[in-house]
């Protein structure tokens, strides 16, 4: 299964995709249980003038999801190709009622918002 959630805020907006599989466990030639695992890659986007990511100083990105998050934290000037995140996990999030909360922060400025499941966007 492969979920993905969308958000923005004033200034920023995010991408989050996670893939889950399950993998048999095998126990006297059977398959016991599976092992769940996920792969996700997060993808923050800047909604003004590119040119503008080049004054950045100090900057600092990140979301947190059931389980897992990840942040990174960078000086400037920011290229829009490392505003990425990419891991695996142990396969948490992928339902479609999670939601991701996304924080960043550059220079003294602050912005939080929250990625939904596609299709589970407010009306």
């Amino acid at each position: 299964h492969t979920y993905t959630f969308s958000g923005e805020g004033e200034h920023w907006s995010a991408i989050y995709s996670e893939t889950l599989t399950e993998k048999p466990v095998h126990s006297e030639g059977k398959a016991t249980y599976y092992q769940p695992s996920s792969e996700y890659a997060f993808q923050l986007a800047y909604k003004g003038k590119s040119g503008d990511l080049k004054k950045i100083k100090k900057f600092t990105f990140g979301f947190d999801a059931v389980g897992h998050g990840s942040s990174q934290t960078m000086e400037g000037p920011i290229r829009l190709e490392s505003l990425r995140l990419q891991g695996s996990g142990d396969g948490l999030v992928g339902r479609e009622e999670s939601i991701i909360k996304v924080s960043v922060d550059w220079d003294g400025q602050s912005e939080k918002f929250e990625l939904l499941a596609d299709g589970n966007e407010p009306k």
